[in-house]
């Protein structure tokens, strides 16, 4: 399990947010208070107009939940891309907005908030800081935003949504909300 974690002469953190996180977040309720953890928030267009732009579309109940946060500047959507890194990204396998949000996680020195397994074996491989969802639930719960009991509602409400967790890892989320 990957953490959060300062590198670099940045003042404070960055995490570059991909699609699925965002969206189990305003799920389980946890979007309005992203704004309080002591880090940049950040992503790219791609994911602004995956989660927004078409969520709106589709009728989403979550995507103006998430308007709200990008329309406040809570979120801040970047766009320094490189093309090319991006194209050689999507050859491997992945989605173009995993893509984006590695290509600009590497750019920027940032950590990657990606929950698909492939993405992440690919951000990895070009030794990108990896977090996920369940680890922004932890640090909303060590930033005393929300307390362990809500944590926990947290992690069970986004798996009760359809977010993957094997019991193995459903066991170390659990235990890391439990010992902080």
């Amino acid at each position: 399990m990957g953490g959060v974690r300062s590198r670099g002469t940045s003042p404070e953190p960055t995490l570059v947010f991909n699609s699925t996180p965002l969206i189990y977040l305003a799920k389980a309720g946890l979007a309005d208070k992203l704004s309080l953890l002591p880090f940049r928030l950040i992503t790219t267009q791609t994911v602004y107009h995956e989660v927004v732009v078409s969520g709106v579309e589709r009728q989403v109940e979550e995507a103006s939940i998430l308007r709200s946060l990008f329309d406040s500047h809570a979120i801040e959507v970047v766009e320094q891309l490189d093309e090319g890194i991006i194209e050689k990204l999507r050859d491997s396998g992945i989605h173009h907005g995993e893509a984006t949000v590695i290509s600009l996680a590497h750019k920027l020195n940032a950590t990657a908030i990606i929950d698909d397994k492939r993405a992440r074996h690919v951000a990895r491989t070009l030794g990108i800081r990896l977090s996920g969802t369940p680890h922004i639930v932890i640090q909303l719960a060590k930033q005393r935003v929300i307390t362990k009991q809500e944590a926990r509602q947290a992690v069970d409400k986004i798996i009760e949504e359809g977010w993957y967790c094997s019991a193995k890892n459903y066991s170390e989320i659990i235990n890391a909300i439990e010992n902080i």
